[in-house]
């Protein structure tokens, strides 16, 4: 949490400053302008899968972040040259380029050696496009906030955290969050990493299970803590519809994040109000970040769920501290296609009262990459041996009987990094009815028909 001096009510916030890129609402960016008629909402039917990665890199200054993200964007003339083959991880690489077929955006490759696999030196696990656009807005974004970070540091303080985040979907490439956290001193840039979505219907496997354009989005979250009168204070001036309408937030500071600002305009004609949030930039310049209408009348609802869930929370922890039940009151609004998403969300645990303003911006619309497929190569035999019982090889029922048993030491073991001395020892075993086990072992309370134990058991050379 930080500490922020709220310039026109002197009062005391904490707040931190959390961008965080995601899907609020399930939209289709290439569908039509919204009519009077409402919406349908859809729920996915049909099976998907994909598999991800996820990375990270430290960062102690801005020179660290720029070398890792600056030329994710690949854009030549503004950035030095785009990646390539940059390894993020031991057998993980980055290429970027710009893409041939607009000059709004580059395309980012991420290729990995396999370990285990033969036949190819390395696979495309992700391929999707990025924009010029979106990806200078994210890193004027982390540039202030790391600005700003060895501004505090250097007066002797400690910096609060803070994580922003950059969003990008393919249908046909995968999907990609570049993450930076920062942690006080020093911090990491993440990288977030799936396949592209693929069907799991029969007859569809590893092909897309989506169609449609690629889109990217920016988003944010910002917290205070603050007393239920503040909460009023506050609440009433950006929603209420009393002489508190004409005191909205104009280019409001949240320090000491102080590169980001919020205004508030009131549309009270129209029952609304605007909320918007920009970034100020290293150079002074601003970019707009996120910006959503929200009426008065949903905001007089939230206002008054908030006060009842504090007023409850109160009570309670005057009588016994720690005994209230934790809430949790969301407000969301958007303009998805034209100014983006917010939500202010109120929340209350163990008698501390919280806000959030979660932010996102618009989706913006990218042209796509060809299919990324997954490429490591599974034979699947015509037929598939299936274990004999005891009376398929001849055997009859008996109070007793005799095993035969052989040794040997799996591939995993024989190759496994671990194994420094030769494949000697001592085994121990007990034998089971096939009822009595699962793959993990036996099952609980299950007792053996027979144990044995054989020491010297030498497998170096095979069976």
């Amino acid at each position: 949490m930080l500490d922020a001096r709220l310039a026109r009510s002197r009062r005391s916030w904490r707040c931190l400053f959390v961008l965080t890129a995601f899907a609020l609402v399930a939209c289709d960016p290439s569908s039509p302008a919204p009519t009077t008629e409402p919406e349908t909402l859809r729920p996915r039917s049909s099976p998907v899968e994909y598999v991800g990665l996820t990375l990270e890199r430290p960062i102690t200054n801005e020179a660290d972040f720029l070398a890792i993200v600056d030329p994710m964007f690949g854009d030549a003339a503004a950035h030095g040259g785009g990646h390539a083959s940059f390894e993020v991880h031991p057998g993980v690489f980055l290429t970027s380029t710009p893409d041939g077929r607009t000059p709004e955006q580059a395309v980012l490759t991420m290729e990995m050696e396999p370990t285990h696999a033969t036949g190819v030196d390395r696979r495309v696990i992700l391929q999707v496009p990025v924009s010029f656009a979106y990806g200078s807005v994210y890193i004027a974004a982390v540039r202030a906030a790391l600005a700003r970070a060895a501004e505090v540091i250097a007066a002797g303080d400690t910096m609060q955290p803070f994580h922003l985040e950059y969003h990008v979907l393919s249908p046909m490439g995968g999907e990609l969050t570049v993450q930076t956290d920062w942690n006080h001193t020093d911090g990491v840039v993440r990288l977030v990493t799936s396949a592209p979505r693929t069907s799991l219907v029969a007859g569809m496997i590893n092909t897309p299970a989506f169609g449609g354009r690629p889109w990217e989005q920016l988003g944010g979250t910002v917290w205070f803590e603050l007393s239920l009168d503040e909460f009023e204070f506050f609440s009433t001036r950006a929603y209420g519809i009393t002489s508190g309408a004409l005191q909205n937030f104009s280019d409001f500071r949240l320090q000491p994040h102080n590169w980001l600002r919020l205004t508030v305009t009131p549309e009270l004609e129209n029952r609304i109000v605007e909320v918007g949030f920009e970034v100020v930039a290293v150079d002074g310049s601003r970019v707009p970040f996120a910006r959503a209408p929200a009426s008065v009348v949903a905001g007089e609802q939230f206002r008054e769920n908030v006060f009842r869930m504090v007023h409850d929370m109160q009570d309670a922890e005057a009588v016994a501290p720690g005994s209230s039940l934790p809430f949790e009151v969301p407000f969301y609004y958007d303009d998805p296609a034209g100014g983006g998403v917010v939500s202010v969300i109120a929340t209350g645990r163990g008698g501390v009262f919280t806000i959030a303003y979660t932010v996102a911006s618009p989706f913006r619309e990218l042209s796509d990459v060809d299919f990324v497929p997954y490429q490591g190569n599974v034979e699947i035999p015509a037929e598939i041996p299936m274990t004999q019982t005891c009376a398929e090889l001849g055997s009859s029922e008996s109070l007793s009987g005799r095993f035969h048993m052989r040794f040997d030491a799996s591939s995993t073991v024989r190759g496994s990094a671990a194994l420094t001395s030769p494949l000697r020892g001592n085994v121990w075993g007990s034998v089971y009815r096939s009822t009595d086990v699962t793959i993990g072992g036996p099952i609980d309370g299950a007792s053996p028909l027979a144990s044995f134990a054989f020491t010297g058991v030498d497998v170096t050379a095979g069976v």
